[in-house]
Parts: C-alpha cells; sequence; structure tokens
C-alpha cells in the first residue's frame, strides 16, 4: 500500500488504515486513523482526537506505513452514528493506555472503547513479572 491515491480513492466512509512505523521500535505497535468519507480524516494523536487534513496525512505517511484497511461493514444508518461518535471525541485527550489511537477507531467502528494492543501488552508485563516472581523464589520451597 505505498500510492497515496490509490489508499485514498479505496476508502469508505467510516474504513481505518491500519499503519505501522517504517523502522524502529515502533514498528511493533498498530496506528490507526479513521476515514470519514471525502477525504477527511480523524484519529488520536499528537496530544488528541483531531482531523487530520491531507497534508498531515502526506506528512504522517512519510514515518508511517499502511498495513491494511480495516474495512466498515454498516449500512448508511450505522455509517452516519459512527460518523457522530468519531465527532464526539474531537478535542478528547490521548492515553496511552486509557485511550489511544486504537481505543478511538474502535469507538468509532463498534462504539466500544477498546484496544487489544494494550490489552495483550498488559497480559506480556503481567507474565513477565510472575516469570520474575518465580524465578526470584527458585528453590525457596
Amino acid at each position: 500500500m505505498t500510492n497515496y491515491l490509490q489508499l485514498i480513492n479505496g476508502l469508505q466512509p467510516i474504513d481505518v488504515i491500519v499503519a505501522k512505523k517504517k523502522s524502529g521500535l515502533g514498528r511493533i505497535l498498530d496506528h490507526y486513523i479513521v476515514h470519514l468519507g471525502n477525504g477527511v480524516f480523524i484519529g488520536n494523536l499528537k496530544g488528541s482526537v483531531k482531523q487530520v487534513f491531507h497534508s498531515e496525512l502526506l506528512e504522517l505517511l512519510q514515518e508511517y506505513e499502511p498495513v491494511k484497511i480495516r474495512r466498515f461493514n454498516g449500512n448508511h444508518f450505522q455509517v452516519q452514528h459512527a460518523i457522530i461518535r468519531a465527532r464526539q471525541k474531537l478535542g478528547h485527550k490521548y492515553s496511552f493506555l486509557g485511550f489511544n489511537c486504537e481505543h478511538f477507531a474502535n469507538w468509532v467502528q463498534y462504539g466500544k472503547e477498546s484496544s487489544n494492543q494494550v490489552k495483550n501488552g498488559l497480559w506480556i508485563a503481567a507474565g513477565l513479572v510472575t516469570i520474575q516472581i518465580i524465578a526470584s523464589n527458585d528453590g525457596e520451597r
């Protein structure tokens, strides 16, 4: 997915662009931006939920590589409600654990603020702590 115009022209309202950083540790995380339709994008980035203009999107695509499009499978009524949900969050502050770009995209598409990346990260952290506790208590029974 390298051609910007091809990417933009293929989007429907409430589709989500899923992207990864092109390099560095940030490649392990997915980043999400919602297409509201008519070339209007909205995302939870740079501190809060805001509209992303074409120039900003082009700038983001210099650093991030779209890896997939998460299609919205709703009817016209559901699209309108999703647009309302997206606009309700304009200005909402970014929080890595509490309300990140994945929370926002899921809120818009599904009406639920959730982030599998955060859940998985917390499970991994809990597992590592458990392993550390077991390893430090090894032989003490």
